[in-house]
């Protein structure tokens, strides 16, 4: 009976080692998990600040050329130069012989 009770406590101890290493081990995986999860974060937090970055450079060079567009289309349209083109296609400005002036208001396509 003695040989019993001494099986019994040798057999304690181990379970409670195994159970303690258990634990340890479950912690240690957790600890990696949360580190792993920290730095999964903060790789995608620079990821996402390269991406802003890039967008605003971008945004930047779409409105300079914006600008630029849009200067050349107000001197595309410039009276002065198309009127210099109108001149060269042979374009001239009416003389009086040239205007019609209509007296009565009548609407193409009236029967009286």
């Amino acid at each position: 009976m003695n040989d019993n009770k001494n099986l019994r406590i040798k057999g304690k101890p181990n379970s409670n080692k195994n159970h303690f290493s258990l634990r340890l081990f479950f912690l240690c995986l957790l600890v990696i998990c949360v580190a792993l999860l920290y730095v999964r974060i903060k790789v995608e937090t620079i990821k996402f600040g390269y991406e802003i970055s890039a967008n605003k450079k971008k945004e930047e060079q779409l409105l300079k050329d914006n600008h630029l567009l849009h200067a050349e289309c107000m001197e595309l349209k410039s009276p002065a130069r198309i009127e210099d083109i109108a001149r060269e296609s042979g374009f001239r400005f009416p003389t009086q012989e040239d205007v019609i002036y209509i007296k009565d208001k009548t609407v193409i396509g009236e029967i009286r």
